[in-house]
């Protein structure tokens, strides 16, 4: 029985390094949205979606992901959305933009396993405090720009801790 669960860890291990090299010449460029939320109470939060090529499992690319994202300083959690491999997929991250940037995050994602990852789209959510009821809550129309993503090393937040957040508020 040891035997086998060695044999399935390895092989779920190895199935995360299977996919196809990353090619050197890629675009570091990501598009970036940023949306603006009013609200009325509770503390102003920034959320990343951070939408990923290049994951191939859950357990152990999804984690990796994660892991790194919340070892960066200011996130306080992150959420991995894997549907299947081959296809896009998303991570939510909640941090703090005073203490780390939508940029380093990207630069820690596309950093892991020689480049494999890759960042394709950054959608930033920016909760803004507003009182009084006569104010209005502002459009909220999105502002598009590009990051340059340069590969350097990151780390992932905890998608329990963001979850506490939420439930306290």
């Amino acid at each position: 029985m040891n035997k086998t669960a060695n044999f399935l860890f390895i092989l779920a291990f190895a199935a995360c390094g299977e996919a196809t090299a990353p090619d050197m010449e890629a675009k570091t460029d990501v598009t970036r949205t940023v949306n603006e939320v009013a609200i009325t109470a509770g503390t102003p939060m920034t959320m990343a979606d951070l939408s990923i090529d290049g994951m191939t499992c859950a357990m152990g690319c999804g984690n990796t992901i994660k892991n790194t994202l919340v070892k960066l300083p200011g996130v306080s959690g992150a959420e991995v959305d894997f549907t299947e491999a081959g296809k896009t997929n998303h991570v939510v991250v909640t941090y703090d933009p005073a203490q780390v940037s939508d940029a380093d995050m990207v630069k820690a994602i596309q950093g892991l396993h020689n480049g494999d990852y890759k960042v394709v789209a950054v959608g930033i959510t920016k909760q803004v405090l507003k009182t009084g009821a006569s104010e209005a809550a502002p459009a909220e129309s999105p502002a598009e720009a590009k990051v340059n993503a340069a590969i350097e090393n990151v780390a992932l937040p905890s998608l329990v801790a963001l979850l506490q957040r939420l439930v306290r508020i």
